[in-house]
């Protein structure tokens, strides 16, 4: 039996715009997230959290932070300006595990 794998389409790319693509070739975009293992379906769910940053994307997942909780807002981190955990991380303004300890809270 013959796996392929995961592969994120440019059309999964496009549909979240300039969030997805940062104003560059979407696909080199959706080649980063294929690369860093994801399929469309786990691709658009880290980008509905915001999270433009396939190799922040996948240090969360490997905290085991899915992006649900990774949706969560907070003001917390660098930045004066409240986002989702995932953008934060995504930016910098959070490490992957300071994001985890977040989504892990009930704030």
């Amino acid at each position: 039996m013959h796996w392929s794998r995961a592969r994120t389409s440019v059309d999964t790319i496009i549909r979240f715009g300039e969030l997805a693509d940062r104003g560059k070739d979407p696909s080199d975009a959706a080649k980063a997230w294929s690369d860093a293992g994801f399929d469309d379906e786990e691709t658009a769910k880290w980008l509905e959290a915001r999270c433009f940053d396939p190799q922040a994307a996948s240090e969360l997942a490997d905290l085991a932070v899915t992006p649900a909780q990774a949706s969560k807002r907070t003001r917390d981190g660098r930045g004066d300006y409240i986002d989702t955990i995932a953008f934060k991380v995504a930016s910098g303004d959070l490490t992957a595990r300071q994001g985890a300890a977040r989504a892990d809270s009930s704030r």
